[in-house]
């Protein structure tokens, strides 16, 4: 797959070329139990191996959803930041949820990574 073929979709484990994806694809980590209308820590990094800020190759920003329900955005710059950003989040709703979590590579386009997170009462 040609690196230009990679800003033509949203990328993710199974659709990129592995060896990009294992820098690319967020990593999402709950800790502890999901409840209910209460705050619980996400964090998000990029990559199995985390991914490098350098000026000609960096994260922009990890977008995190609940489904199609937008959360939040984090915005890096080059050099100055590491691409690793813990939210508290909160869910309003019981049952299982995928926490979907969007990152951009100013040179290998935009990578999704899931995470499904049992909320209960």
């Amino acid at each position: 797959m040609a690196e230009s073929t990679l800003f033509c979709q949203v990328n993710t484990l199974a659709t990129g070329p592995a060896d990009t994806a294992k820098k690319h694809v967020p990593v999402i980590t709950v800790a502890g139990n999901v409840k209910m209308g209460q705050p619980f820590s996400v964090n998000i990094k990029v990559g199995e191996t985390l991914h490098g800020m350098e000026n000609g190759h960096f994260i922009q920003f990890i977008d995190l959803y609940s489904g199609h329900i937008y959360i939040s955005r984090v915005d890096f710059t080059a050099e100055l930041s590491k691409p690793e950003v813990t939210l508290n989040v909160v869910l309003h709703h019981e049952g299982v949820r995928t926490l979907r979590a969007f990152c951009r590579c100013n040179l290998h386009g935009i990578w999704e990574g899931t995470k499904e997170v049992h909320v209960t009462k």
